[in-house]
């Protein structure tokens, strides 16, 4: 179900989705998963359905969704497939800030394109630490050279690029120039077939298996006509757009992940045995299939809650935001924990996916903003320190 009213529109946006995950991406996953593939036959259905360009204008040849219907679409992608649906989330959350604030030349060289399915992108964020090993995220950025017509880069290394050597185009995060702060960050848009990248170590996860999530090299030009908003502020200018859609995508998907899992609880505890009984028939089961309901209830309602304050304008905090990611996070974890005890052998077997799920929903606790971070910035919200009086 669905507490929070849905439009009509955003309604058919979430029927539309599942019908797709269902027919497309659903055959699909456990392959994916014990192949660790990546999900390419499922992303070109996303492709050829037009949702690469969910979030671009309609005057620009997109669908111009709204962020309730955006969280729609990728929730129920990952009731299917939660690997597809991160691939498709992070390109959802690489191309917003350009989307929002491209220049004339960037709407024709990449936003019109990508309505029509021809950009398919992912961030590259973190940096590694380069001297300890590529797989650790540190919270800084290396400084690149600016030059004659754009800027330089010289062996940057990016830890967890999701899509790694198959986007078309990265959002990269950096700094420009030896003389800015870490907290000048700049952004570009780097197209991935005019730079020399190289993919470090490959993925091989404990959940999320076939997203190609590894760390990744970057060497060459990037003309300055690809840089998003301006040199030094642009996560200044563009955080407000960029960090709610950021945040509620993550917990669209995993939400996603629990609410897959229970889907398939419910029709598989139904089941009869072979003396007649089910599953369901127990106390205790029922007690617990009751509680899972109430937190994706819950975490859905918050979630759609904060989507739709951004969409309104009525989004004055980030507080909501870090709510909803958490509580969505960790309602997927303990949806599928429950699950597998509630399955016993028959889960911890892998017979049925919920081995999968629970694996894919403990990525949740860990990536993007970890919860524990998440935690920190929402008590600093609730509770500001006074300015120093020296």
């Amino acid at each position: 179900m669905s507490y929070f009213p849905l439009t009509k529109e955003q309604q058919n946006w979430k029927d539309r989705a599942a019908e797709l995950a269902e027919r497309e991406l659903a055959p699909r996953a456990e392959e994916t998963d014990r192949k660790a593939r990546y999900p390419h036959e499922s992303l070109e259905a996303l492709k050829a359905d037009g949702l690469y360009g969910l979030r671009v204008s309609k005057e620009y040849g997109g669908f111009g969704a709204d962020l309730v219907a955006t969280c729609l679409v990728v929730e129920e992608l990952a009731k299917k497939c939660p690997t597809t649906s991160m691939c498709y989330k992070m390109h959802i959350e690489a191309s917003e800030v350009i989307n929002r604030i491209p220049t004339a030349d960037q709407v024709e060289r990449f936003i019109r394109p990508m309505a029509k399915g021809g950009v398919f992108t992912t961030v590259a964020g973190s940096e590694t630490y380069k001297d300890l090993n590529d797989w650790s995220s540190s919270r800084g950025f290396s400084p690149i050279r600016k030059v004659n017509g754009g800027y330089q880069l010289e062996d940057i290394r990016k830890s967890y690029v999701t899509s790694a050597g198959i986007a078309t185009h990265y959002f990269f995060l950096c700094r420009i120039g030896e003389d800015s702060t870490q907290s000048d960050v700049s952004m570009l848009f780097v197209e991935g077939d005019k730079i020399d990248w190289e993919i470090l170590e490959p993925w091989n996860g404990l959940g999320l298996r076939g997203n190609a999530s590894s760390p990744m090299r970057f060497s060459g030009f990037v003309p300055e006509e690809n840089r998003i908003g301006p040199e030094h502020a642009a996560m200044v200018e563009a955080g407000g757009m960029f960090q709610p859609v950021l945040g509620l995508t993550y917990a669209a998907s995993y939400l996603g992940t629990a609410s897959g899992a229970f889907e398939v609880a419910s029709r598989e505890g139904d089941r009869r045995f072979a003396n007649g009984s089910r599953r369901l028939d127990s106390p205790i089961n029922q007690r617990r299939m009751a509680e899972l309901s109430t937190r994706i209830e819950s975490a859905q309602t918050l979630l759609h809650a904060a989507a739709s304050a951004f969409d309104e304008g009525r989004l004055t905090s980030m507080l909501p935001i870090l709510q909803a990611k958490v509580v969505c996070s960790e309602t997927a974890v303990w949806v599928t924990q429950e699950l597998m005890t509630i399955f016993g052998g028959t889960a911890f077997a892998g017979r049925l996916p919920f081995e999968r799920y629970f694996r894919d929903a403990r990525a949740s606790m860990i990536m993007a903003m970890p919860n524990d971070g998440a935690y920190q910035n929402i008590a600093e919200l609730l509770f500001p320190q006074e300015p120093s009086e020296e």
